[in-house]
């Protein structure tokens, strides 16, 4: 059986758009091309691989470690909760992308992974031009490797991710530029960014604080629902707020805004400044489908906004449901509502879900009758 799973695993990814696949395992119950325990049948696929090739890495009950990416590569993992037959997640430490005179892996995309700790750049030099999308981030999405050195051309969208950051510590600090921010759910916060190309935009921000040092960035079409707490801390400001709906009355604090419940709020501290924009709700239910819990993001959410909603389509800047299932990058599903599985929506490839083997026993130059199902995942 494992055998043919890999047959048509490797026949489905390789009649997509991709150029050379590589299939990589730390599960000896499932082999691949290159098997290994921990990161090692990863690092042997990565150096089997030229830019522009793609590596996936099976779902497994272990954790593969930190992956090392120094070249322009897809790196495809099987999902952070698939609704499948096998159902194992990719886990993973960390992703490092790693760039220096000799290696750029500038142009990567990172899809499907469970990480339980951050993606970030590594090296002399930043990444730049690096598309994220279906992972769970526990923790962070940096854009920088220090202050001078700073990621540009990022898109980030269909994630659940605590924080995305650059490193801009003033309203006069260089920031990560071109930055994409996009249809996540964002269990956390935004932070330390400084400049008018980069674009927040359909997300669901769960839980207290989150927005912290912006500047000058374009925030549209969110949904805010902390339970408690500020949207804004420390300096917010010269950004523009077009479309967004907050349930709680107050974004900011009283000590250094006024007044607090607007979003085109003034900064009143050191240095002053405001905010710009219009069409923003606030104190205003968004009501989602099935969100019993603001603070929490859960896998039997339903993020989808009632019929009654005031954030229904035509209510965004692009006419469409404010929020993940807005946008020019709604939220796929990966399962009915309810079921766990909606929000965690597979890699976009053809996939074997189901492998029912019909005939376990045969006579010698017998038929084995298998029945495969598999499924798109657009």
């Amino acid at each position: 059986m494992k055998t043919i799973l890999s047959l048509a695993l490797t026949f489905l990814i390789s009649v997509s758009s991709f150029a050379t696949v590589r299939t990589v395992s730390n599960d000896v119950t499932r082999p691949a091309q290159f098997n290994g325990t921990g990161n090692t049948a990863f690092v042997a696929a990565h150096n089997a691989s030229l830019a522009g090739d793609t590596i996936y890495v099976y779902g497994s009950p272990f954790d593969y470690g930190t992956l090392t990416i120094s070249k322009r590569l897809v790196v495809m993992g099987a999902g952070y909760a698939p609704n499948n037959q096998f159902g194992q997640p990719t886990r993973v430490g960390q992703i490092s992308l790693f760039r220096d005179g000799s290696t750029d892996p500038s142009g990567s995309v990172i899809i499907g992974f469970f990480i339980s700790g951050s993606i970030n750049c590594t090296g002399t030099l930043v990444t730049n031009n690096v598309t994220v999308f279906r992972n769970r981030i526990n923790n962070y999405i940096y854009l920088y490797i220090n202050s001078t050195l700073q990621a540009t051309g990022w898109t980030i969208y269909n994630n659940i991710v605590y924080q995305v950051l650059a490193n801009a510590s003033s309203r006069t600090a260089a920031s990560a530029t071109n930055i994409l921010i996009a249809n996540n759910i964002i269990t956390g916060s935004i932070t330390n960014i400084n400049s008018n190309t980069v674009l927040i935009d359909h997300n669901v921000f769960l839980g207290p604080t989150n927005l912290y040092q912006l500047w000058n960035v374009i925030v549209t079409n969110n949904i805010f629902v902390r339970a408690s707490g500020d949207i804004f801390s420390s300096e917010v400001v010269f950004c523009t707020f077009n479309k967004n709906i907050s349930l709680q009355n107050t974004i900011a604090p009283s000590s250094t805004y006024n007044p607090t419940n607007l979003f085109e709020t003034t900064y009143t501290s050191t240095g002053g400044g405001s905010n710009s924009g219009s069409g923003n709700l606030v104190g205003t239910n968004p009501l989602f489908l099935n969100v019993p819990n603001n603070n929490t993001y859960d896998a039997t959410y339903n993020y989808r906004l009632q019929a009654g909603s005031p954030g229904k389509a035509p209510f965004s800047t692009d006419g469409t449901d404010a929020g993940i299932y807005g946008g020019s990058y709604p939220f796929p599903s990966g399962g009915t509502a309810g079921s766990g599985f909606d929000t965690s929506p597979m890699p976009p490839i053809p996939q074997v879900t189901v492998v029912n083997i019909q005939n376990a026993t045969i006579a010698p130059n017998g038929t084995l009758n298998v029945q495969v199902q598999g499924r798109v995942n657009n």
